[in-house]
């Protein structure tokens, strides 16, 4: 099979500069020495699109990865991305809902250590996206460690672990044994024509809510943005009494500001009329509910939904749409 490998930087690809800090190469060839019996896997085709610490990608380099990989479509029968991990869960997410009708897999991995020093995950990682890239399947996923996972279901959980990255709210796409061994509920080659579309409003904010937030914060980030994705506590619970946010987020949709409520935890879904009146009032108030979408998810369909439309009802559902597997349960309140 032939494959492409995309690379945009990273820690997979760094190396030490002279204080011993790392630093990006200027040697784009350095994924592939070292990691020379990839070409026992598949004929390989090298692009270096760009060496960047994944910290300074923006929405437009998304758009043009997507881009890269739409062009070179027919000629490969899969595509591997080799990626920086502090981004890694937002890239995966906009290249889910940029490249919809995929019947061939695009691959996401990068590493912990730079491929070049001893005791890097780097070149398992590469060998181990590359077969994922020859199997049967048809979806963004990401490759880390033993894990493969769901391209908008997958989250970094470690700064310090080889296993860096959790699938959330689903079982993973499949595991890394002695071979790639994946999911039957996983979408399968087909000659699909994928859809490229890159279109972002980047006008979009996420903020947190804590104990002690000043309504006055979220009125004005969510002024300031076409919309807002909001994690509230558990279920999407957000405070009340003296800094209730719920006249705020009324001013917010009545203006025209689209606002997602989603959860701070790990694992779960927002069920926003759970508790009492407040949740209840976030509903009357415009709210949309992020369902069990991982926060990176979220921001990124918002962005993207927006780029599509500025009608609130319409984007309210499609928020509440599943495109690509980002919304695998639904809160029965929510129904």
């Amino acid at each position: 099979p032939r494959i492409c490998l995309l690379s945009t930087g990273g820690t997979i690809s760094m190396v030490r500069d002279a204080t011993g800090r790392l630093v990006t190469s200027e040697d784009e060839s350095n994924l592939l020495a070292a990691v020379p019996h990839l070409g026992q896997i598949a004929r390989v085709s090298h692009v270096a699109l760009w060496q960047e610490d994944s910290a300074n990608l923006q929405p437009a380099d998304w758009a043009r990865l997507a881009e890269a990989i739409y062009q070179r479509y027919d000629d490969f029968n899969g595509f591997v991305v080799a990626h920086g991990t502090d981004t890694l869960a937002y890239a995966a997410a906009a290249l889910s809902f940029f490249l919809q009708e995929l019947g061939k897999p695009v691959v996401i991995t990068g590493a912990q250590i730079p491929i070049s020093e001893v005791g890097s995950d780097g070149p398992a990682n590469l060998v181990n996206a590359f077969q994922v890239a020859t199997c049967d399947l048809a979806e963004v996923c990401v490759v880390f460690g033993t894990a493969i996972i769901h391209g908008t279901k997958v989250r970094k959980t470690s700064a310090f672990h080889l296993e860096a990255f959790q699938s959330i709210n689903q079982q993973a796409l499949g595991r890394i044994g002695l071979r790639p061994e994946l999911s039957s509920q996983r979408t399968r080659r087909a000659a699909r024509l994928p859809i490229l579309d890159t279109r972002l409003d980047t006008r979009v904010a996420l903020l947190m809510a804590y104990p002690g937030m000043d309504p006055a914060i979220v009125a004005q980030v969510g002024a300031s943005h076409h919309g807002l994705v909001l994690l509230g506590y558990g279920v999407g619970t957000l405070p009340g009494r003296d800094l209730d946010l719920v006249p705020v987020i009324r001013d917010l949709t009545a203006s025209g500001t689209a606002v997602v409520i989603g959860t701070q935890c790990m694992i779960g879904r927002t069920e926003l009329g759970m508790y009492g009146n407040t949740p209840e009032g976030l509903v009357a108030a415009g709210a949309i509910p992020a369902a069990d979408m991982t926060p990176e998810a979220a921001l990124i369909k918002l962005m993207w939904v927006l780029g599509q439309t500025t009608d609130l009802p319409t984007v309210t559902a499609m928020m509440a749409r599943n495109y690509v597997g980002e919304i695998r349960m639904r809160a029965v309140r929510e129904l």
